[in-house]
């Protein structure tokens, strides 16, 4: 991943554990993720040195782990939430319940599920972007797109980034880096949107235990569905919605207004909502009933959460930057 190209350690202002012994290093871990067993293996054990940095942001958090020796890493089942481990260096070996995978950077990804037991052992050089999602969140999403369990979802163990899937996902995990990395900036409108985006990448794109019920093609959602789903958008763009929210007022399934989108609009409801907020973003700059308005209140206002990434978006929708409209107002 491009981000692992950076001279700085991913996530570092947001340092939670910084250690060389291995008791500390298990028990502040263990409080972040859950109790396991934490133990160096190898002749290079004298190397150990484990850092984790991390943001908590609702239903799901993103962290970089490290190690610095070769460690065999046993939490049995999770329990309460999924791990997607992404690595940026080194190798590890991952067991999860009766599939195993061996991940490397670029090629090979590792997805843990709550209810199977997991052991792996990572390589000295060893480091890790991981995503935390809460059990009952994915589970919500699941059941939003059609699901018909009440069981919890079981990811196969190993997912391959070179597929057009995999590589979709990476760029996901990657915007939430960054996005995590400013958290202090990012509305929860935001936070909302880049967790809703992972899960359903998951859940959509990647092989499990319930694969089958989205099989079959989602029941057609009625013209009226987008309709509702717009202004429920256009009323709500700068709140922390859901797309799971914005099926329910439709009164359909995720899955179903997601098709009807695409057949209506030939866009996803998140390119919707897109526009929508780069209007309302494109509103508030031109007001002139509030002349003191940021560039950066605006974005936020309407929903934004990486200034960055807005101003971009704004510029391939608009032809022009945020600041230069504020400009040409003033």
């Amino acid at each position: 991943m491009a981000m692992m190209q950076r001279q700085t350690t991913p996530l570092g202002r947001n340092r939670l554990v910084d250690t060389t012994s291995v008791d500390e290093a298990r028990d502040a871990i263990g409080r972040i993720f859950c109790p396991h067993f934490l133990g160096p293996t190898g002749r290079n054990s004298d190397t150990f040195h484990a850092r984790h940095n991390a943001v908590a942001l609702p239903g799901f958090s993103v962290n970089y782990v490290s190690y610095g020796a070769r460690v065999d890493i046993d939490p049995g089942e999770l329990a309460r939430f999924f791990l997607l481990q992404i690595p940026v260096n080194g190798a590890a070996h991952i067991r999860c319940g009766t599939s195993s995978c061996d991940s490397a950077p670029g090629s090979r990804a590792s997805l843990l599920s709550p209810t199977l037991a997991t052991r792996m052992t990572w390589s000295e050089d060893c480091e890790k972007i991981i995503v935390l999602i809460d059990r009952e969140i994915m589970q919500r999403q699941f059941l939003a797109l059609g699901g018909r369990s009440e069981h919890c979802v079981e990811f196969a163990a190993g997912v391959d980034l070179t597929s057009s899937a995999g590589q979709g996902l990476a760029r996901h995990v990657e915007m939430m880096v960054s996005s995590a990395e400013h958290c202090e900036a990012m509305p929860e409108a935001y936070q909302v949107m880049l967790r809703d985006g992972l899960t359903t990448l998951l859940l959509t794109g990647f092989s499990h235990s319930r694969s089958v019920d989205f099989d079959q093609p989602a029941r057609a959602a009625a013209p009226v569905a987008v309709s509702r789903a717009e202004a429920f958008m256009r009323e709500h763009a700068g709140r922390p919605i859901s797309s799971a929210d914005i099926a329910a007022h439709a009164g359909v399934s995720l899955r179903s207004l997601q098709d009807a989108f695409k057949r209506s609009r030939n866009m996803t409801i998140g390119d919707v909502l897109l526009e929508i907020r780069l209007d309302q973003f494109r509103a508030a700059l031109t007001d002139r009933a509030a002349p003191t308005t940021s560039v950066a209140d605006a974005a936020f206002a309407a929903g934004f959460g990486h200034l960055g990434r807005a101003a971009q978006a704004y510029r391939q929708r608009f032809g022009e930057s945020p600041s230069q409209t504020l400009n040409r107002r003033r």
